[in-house]
């Protein structure tokens, strides 16, 4: 099929179907099948509707503005040479902040990849430094679900959890920044034309829009919403609702064309190719596709766990664990496997906190421990396959492919990196406490 250039969504439709006679050979009926994918599917609705409504948001917010203005803004804020590293600290704060990293690269992304464009930037690099510092966040705000659901899986504190988890996250996003602030300084910037560049978006924007303070208004509603632990979907549904009223009151759209954007997108004619391309898109027909690549990829997965063909594609690499060092360095490598074959953290972090915290327990460790891997390996991988929730989220968001950003995702890799270090040399790998650990458990260190 790849020979023939079919689209991913097709592939995956066409595996889900196929999957489903597999499935009845095992006994299961059709009826029971078709449950194993619907009822997966239906588990995931909220994060469709999360995606659908990050399609009105972003249309909305070009029509009234406010993605003109933030771009604006940030040409006119940010050096180029330090544009990677302030991208991923902005984006670091905020989802700390908030906890949320869909949040993050469905508000500030949008804006820093319109920024990054107009300072000459790939589109991947920019994403890069989006995603690493979005995920900086998820996996480390005591407001995220992510680092909430780890602890909860094994049975550690959530602060107990947090605590062990910078020893892993701080050097790898300390590392990340030095990466992007290398890039950053490396980059083939030529000063005339990238100012050049720069000055042709903000003049054409400020032809075209109103840039003042009402143009701000959508994104601080969504800010504010998250930033006081409100759902997403809520949170992100009226920031569009806001943009769609500046884009009335202040922009001079009219009520008819404004609700023709939330649905088919935001498009513009400037004169300006650049700006053309950067503020149009968005609304709700730009995410259909997305939602059919996650449907899809959600029911396949609840075929393969429903089924249990995933359990048992799995005991046998758990029989190979004979030693401590073996089992951390089967956590490692097992979790982003996991994120894989079940198409997000949350299916990777339930499946393995069930599969390995009896194994934790035998050899007498921490269960913080495995907690901390299933962020370290699961959190920041989310956004690594193009099939799983977090990279179907990102690329449909921010425009850019999953394969394209792939190469930027440093964060990603060197979370696992140092966590696979620590593993291999023990370094802060934490016994169980005498009261908790198992009288008979072993103390085998490979």
């Amino acid at each position: 099929m790849l020979a023939f250039q079919a689209d991913i969504q097709l592939l995956l439709f066409i595996s889900m179907i196929t999957l489903i006679p597999f499935v009845m050979r095992l006994g299961y009926d059709f009826e029971s099948t078709q449950l194993f994918a619907f009822n997966s599917i239906r588990s995931a609705f909220g994060l469709i509707m999360i995606l659908i409504a990050v399609g009105t948001l972003i249309g909305s917010w070009a029509a009234s503005g406010t993605i003109p203005a933030l771009v604006n803004a940030g040409l006119k804020l940010i050096s180029p040479n330090i544009f990677l590293p302030a991208t991923l600290l902005l984006c670091m704060l905020a989802s700390l902040a908030t906890g949320t990293s869909w949040g993050t690269i469905g508000t500030i992304g949008i804006a820093m990849i319109g920024v990054g464009d107009g300072l000459g930037y790939p589109a991947a690099m920019t994403a890069g430094a989006i995603i690493c510092g979005a995920y900086f966040g998820d996996k480390l705000s005591p407001f995220s679900d992510s680092t909430n659901l780890a602890p909860a899986l094994v049975g550690t504190k959530l602060m107990t959890h947090i605590r062990h988890l910078t020893w892993t996250t701080v050097p790898a996003i300390v590392l990340t920044g030095a990466i992007f602030t290398v890039l950053g300084f490396a980059a083939p910037h030529a000063a005339d034309l990238t100012n050049d560049r720069a000055q042709l978006i903000s003049s054409t924007l400020a032809d075209n829009f109103h840039l003042g303070l009402p143009a701000f208004l959508p994104i601080i509603v969504v800010l504010v919403l998250l930033a006081l632990r409100k759902p997403a979907f809520p949170s992100i549904f009226l920031g569009a609702a806001a943009g769609a009223v500046v884009a009335i009151v202040y922009q001079g759209e009219s009520v008819a064309n404004t609700l023709s954007v939330l649905y088919a997108g935001f498009t513009v004619d400037t004169g300006t190719q650049v700006v053309d391309e950067l503020v149009s898109g968005g609304g709700i027909e730009s995410m259909l596709s997305v939602v059919a690549l996650f449907i899809f990829a959600i029911g396949m997965a609840g075929l393969l766990s429903g089924s249990g063909m995933l359990v048992s594609l799995i005991r046998p690499t758990l029989g190979w664990i004979s030693t401590q060092r073996r089992l951390l360095v089967v956590s490692v490598l097992l979790v982003p496997a996991l994120v894989a074959l079940g198409g997000s953290f949350s299916f990777a972090a339930v499946m393995a906190g069930s599969l390995l915290l009896p194994l934790y327990q035998r050899f007498g460790l921490d269960p913080k421990n495995l907690s901390r891997i299933i962020e370290d390996s699961g959190t920041v991988t989310d956004p690594v396959f193009p099939w799983s929730s977090g990279g179907i989220f990102v690329a449909g968001v921010l425009g850019v492919s999953t394969l394209s950003y792939l190469p930027f995702l440093y964060f990603a890799y060197l979370s696992i990196a140092v966590s696979m270090l620590y593993a291999v040399t023990g370094w802060k790998i934490h016994r169980a406490k005498p009261a908790t650990a198992p009288a008979t458990a072993e103390l085998a260190t490979g």
